[in-house]
């Protein structure tokens, strides 16, 4: 009887270790392809197939990230790449969360009110594939240039694949499940708390990361494109003064963050939707 308890208390341990050894594999992936690229860059480089001063190498650009040198502008204008990626990320956050909550506010309406659906879905299919680029003038125009402006190009950039997606969710979900619960009296807020919205929470999640990535190109695109501060106002005020280290840490800056937050929401999602797998 207690070896049974203490073969069954084990078994957790045994199903986790495949994982760990899993992650640990992938990671040693990960390192050993960039370490490939970063030394064919160098050898490049150093070799004459690529010019150092357009794209400068490794040896170079790694140095001056933590040089303490990469920042552009003059006086109160002068910023930093610390201060610049903060800035960005916030606007992403900013962006992201109001698109979010008005693309979910958007799908409830639509499954709830079948007029409403036909009279909103046409018009989110038709938004959905327009470039967040071509939103910057309209916005510029009417906001303004400032954060505002880029928080409102994230904003629409999310909205319309974000709702989208939820709606595409919640018409997946089976309907057995929600005869079941009409079944059982359960009232309308209690069928979306209980069944619709945990149903929908791994796709919901996929579709953020999806999103935060078509919110991190957009606020990039709209700082470059005239709003006159954040990351890709770095990297474009660095192309204009051809400050080619400064350009390339901030496209190594973009990527290595945006990987970063899509592996913490990639950990938050299986935190919260466990159960689900």
């Amino acid at each position: 009887m207690n070896q049974a308890v203490l073969t069954l208390s084990r078994q957790p341990d045994a199903r986790r270790a495949p994982r760990y050894l899993g992650a640990l594999r992938d990671t040693l992936w990960f390192l050993l392809a960039w370490a490939l690229l970063i030394g064919a860059w160098e050898l490049a480089v150093q070799s004459g197939w690529l010019d150092g001063r357009v794209l400068p190498p490794p040896s170079v650009t790694l140095p001056y990230a933590f040089s303490g040198e990469a920042v552009v502008g003059f006086g109160q204008q002068r910023s930093g790449l610390l201060e610049a990626l903060l800035v960005t990320l916030l606007r992403v956050s900013g962006g992201l969360l109001a698109g979010s909550l008005v693309a979910l506010l958007l799908a409830v309406i639509t499954t709830e009110v079948k007029l409403l659906r036909r009279l909103i879905l046409p018009l989110v299919q038709t938004l959905a594939p327009i470039s967040p680029v071509a939103w910057v003038p309209f916005t510029i125009a009417v906001i303004g240039i400032g954060g505002q402006a880029a928080v409102f190009v994230v904003f629409l950039a999310v909205l319309g694949t974000m709702t989208l997606s939820l709606v595409a969710a919640l018409d997946a979900i089976d309907p057995q499940y929600l005869n079941i619960a009409r079944n059982l009296r359960c009232t309308r807020q209690q069928i979306w708390l209980r069944v619709r919205l945990p149903a929908i929470a791994p796709s919901a999640m996929t579709s953020l990361r999806m999103a935060f990535f078509g919110a991190w190109m957009a606020v990039l695109a709209g700082e470059m494109a005239g709003i006159n501060s954040g990351l890709g106002y770095m990297i474009i005020m660095a192309q204009q003064m051809y400050n080619m280290p400064l350009v390339m840490v901030g496209v190594m800056t973009i990527g290595v963050v945006g990987f970063v937050v899509d592996r913490l929401m990639l950990l938050l999602g299986r935190r919260l939707t466990g159960w689900a797998s």
